[in-house]
C-alpha cells in the first residue's frame, strides 16, 4: 500500500466545519447498512471535490475508516488541489487490469483515512 502525504489541508472556518459534522451525524443516522456515499452534480466546479475531502475527513476524525475514491477519469482535481504527493497506480490502473486494489490503495497522514486517485 502506497503512503500519501496530503499538504495543502484547506483550513475551515468553524461553521463549516460544523456543517460537515452535522451531514455526518445524519448520514449516520440513515442506516448501519449505509457504507457507500456518492458525491455527484451535472455542470463542472460546484464543489464535488471539495464536499467529498472534507466528508470524508470529517467521517475519519468520527472514528470510522474511509476510502476516498477519485472516480473522476477525466478531469480529476483531487491530487493537485490538495498537493499530494504522487502516487504511482490510480484507479485506470485498476478498471484495465494493470494493478491490483492493493497497489493503487494509498493510506495518508489522516487516520481511518485512504484514498484511490483517478490515474491517468
Amino acid at each position: 500500500m502506497q503512503t500519501v502525504t496530503f499538504n495543502a489541508i484547506e483550513k475551515l472556518d468553524f461553521r463549516t466545519k460544523e456543517s460537515y459534522k452535522t451531514l455526518r451525524t445524519n448520514l449516520e443516522f440513515s442506516g448501519k447498512d449505509r457504507r457507500v456515499i456518492s458525491v455527484t452534480s451535472s455542470t463542472p466546479n460546484e464543489g464535488k471535490t471539495s464536499v467529498s475531502f472534507q466528508l470524508a475527513m470529517s467521517i475519519a476524525e468520527g472514528g470510522k475508516k474511509v476510502i476516498l475514491v477519485d472516480a473522476d477519469l477525466r478531469k480529476s482535481v483531487l491530487k493537485g488541489r490538495y498537493k499530494s504527493n504522487a502516487s504511482r497506480h490510480g484507479l485506470s490502473h485498476y478498471l484495465s487490469g494493470q494493478a491490483s486494489i492493493s497497489d493503487i490503495s494509498c493510506k495518508t497522514n489522516i487516520p481511518d483515512f485512504y484514498v484511490i486517485f483517478s490515474g491517468p
